[in-house]
């Protein structure tokens, strides 16, 4: 047998008699030391030890720190903050025996989960001029813009696309033609502004006949009244 068959069958001889000489604990309890110490509760962590005489001393966590399982831990952990710089709020406190949720700001979506907390989010995004939303954002999922169809606009804050407007059915004609993002632009077809028109100077014409006659009527008064005098 070559030397390094025999340095390989010693190594697993020696692992062998290592786990059999382990301690094993039960779920309830952790090893420390070569003993089976009781786990502290949640909202505690291990002020002491146990030991042969003595079983373990557990104290309650304090400020922004918790434990949410039972455990042998020596500090209670620090409790997650909810930075706003980072799209989030608060949504449960931390308390002594539960870490602190965190979920989306108004208008944001979350990209990154840890168990039923968001650790970061991301503003939901804008549809473009030419687009419409076709799903509204929640905090779970981004906004949903798809482009407009012919023959339909929106600026982008619609939730359907607008048809563009039908000058000639309106009596009009289109001086722009509508684009994914404007309508059609109208105005009066000419013979209605030539009605218009015609009613405005039939005005300006009455107006001026009405001022002659009553220049005429003033002037045959002052007349009259000379030739009395």
């Amino acid at each position: 047998m070559r030397l390094y068959d025999t340095y390989v069958i010693y190594s697993v001889i020696l692992k062998l008699i290592s786990v059999m000489h382990c301690k094993v604990c039960n779920t309830a309890e952790y090893e420390v030391n070569e003993e089976c110490c009781p786990m502290c509760c949640p909202g505690h962590h291990v002020l002491t030890h146990c030991d042969k005489n003595s079983e373990t001393v557990c104290i309650l966590c304090t400020g922004s720190t918790y434990t949410d399982v039972p455990n042998g831990l020596t500090a209670c952990l620090s409790c997650t903050v909810c930075y706003e710089g980072n799209g989030l709020r608060v949504k449960n406190k931390c308390l002594y025996n539960s870490d602190a949720l965190c979920e989306p700001l108004p208008g944001h979506y979350c990209i990154v989960t840890h168990g039923e907390s968001c650790r970061k989010a991301r503003k939901h995004s804008t549809c473009l001029p030419g687009q419409y939303i076709n799903q509204t954002g929640t905090a779970l999922m981004d906004t949903v813009c798809k482009d407009c169809s012919e023959k339909t606009y929106s600026d982008g804050s619609f939730m359907l696309c607008k048809p563009h407007t039908n000058c000639e059915s309106l009596g009009q004609i289109t001086t722009t033609q509508g684009t994914p993002s404007s309508d059609a632009v109208c105005i009066y077809m000419l013979s209605n502004l030539g009605l218009i028109v015609g009613i405005c100077l039939s005005l300006i014409l009455l107006i001026v006949i009405l001022s002659v006659l009553l220049w005429r009527n003033k002037k045959a008064l002052t007349c009259c009244r000379n030739h009395f005098y």
